[in-house]
């Protein structure tokens, strides 16, 4: 047993590589040899872990993944527990299906990250790219449980029919952000792209810096909420984000939408 499972990138690797199933819940029990004996697939092609990854250590459910991974897909994809630390970019589908333990991304990641992740934590140190949080193809639901934290921006339909859960954005995000929200809660604190909240049923989008609020949205009240305040505390604590103090304890217009749904869902928008 060691304390870590270290996965090095070989060089010269062409084609992508999908790594689904691959993750510390899986490779807790296996020694060394047995983890590089997995197979994977590269450019279509049927393989083993041990030809595109240099393999140290076994019997850990800490995973480290080294190297340029911008064409490796699926790492952390329905992991269970345990924690995966990728030391720079990651594939398309990285902690899709997530279910419990921490997935943490030192750059930036491809679509589909976090895709029907029900538990857990995703932590992206770079931008995200489609459909982060989003539901699945052909699934009806997103995201319904868990935490995504993205320092970063992301791109189109980010948190899209999600049930539960937190999505953080501290970058811009694309358009049709929350597109037919089910519930849970988005924050962004960049720039909403155009469309967000289409279909909205109960859902929550807190809009840091700033939004075009559909027509289908109607004003409420301007107040302070409650629960942004918890909110943000706790990501200040939790995750180290630099939230200015003004964002914590300011006060937002609050509106109400999907008309066309119609549903309870609301767009926050903090006044400066």
């Amino acid at each position: 047993m060691s304390d870590a499972v270290t996965l090095t990138l070989r060089p010269g690797t062409e084609g992508r590589i999908e790594l689904e199933g691959v993750s510390p819940d899986t490779l807790a029990s296996l020694p060394e040899r047995s983890i590089a004996d997995l197979r994977v697939r590269v450019a279509g092609r049927s393989c083993v872990l041990g030809d595109v990854f240099a393999v140290r250590g076994g019997e850990s459910a800490s995973v480290r993944v080294e190297g340029d991974c911008s064409a490796v897909d699926g790492l952390g994809a329905g992991m269970q527990g345990g924690d995966l630390l990728i030391d720079g970019a990651a594939g398309n589908r990285a902690g899709a299906g997530l279910r419990g333990g921490r997935v943490e991304i030192r750059g930036r990641v491809g679509d589909d990250a976090g895709v029907g992740m029900s538990g857990g934590v995703l932590r992206v140190h770079g931008d995200a790219g489609h459909r982060l949080g989003a539901a699945a193809p052909g699934a009806a639901k997103g995201m319904s449980g868990g935490e995504i934290v993205v320092s970063g921006s992301a791109g189109a339909d980010a948190a899209a029919r999600c049930r539960r859960g937190l999505v953080v954005i501290t970058g811009d995000v694309g358009a049709d952000a929350a597109r037919a929200m089910i519930a849970g809660s988005l924050i962004v604190f960049g720039r909403i792209g155009p469309g967000p909240g289409s279909g909205n049923k109960r859902g929550s989008i807190v809009a840091v810096g700033g939004v075009a609020v559909p027509v289908t949205y109607a004003y409420a009240c301007t107040y302070e909420p409650p629960h942004v305040r918890l909110t943000m505390t706790y990501l200040r604590r939790r995750y180290g984000l630099a939230i200015d103090r003004r964002v914590v304890d300011g006060r937002y217009r609050r509106f109400c939408g999907d008309a066309g749904q119609p549903g309870k869902g609301e767009i926050l928008e903090w006044i400066e």
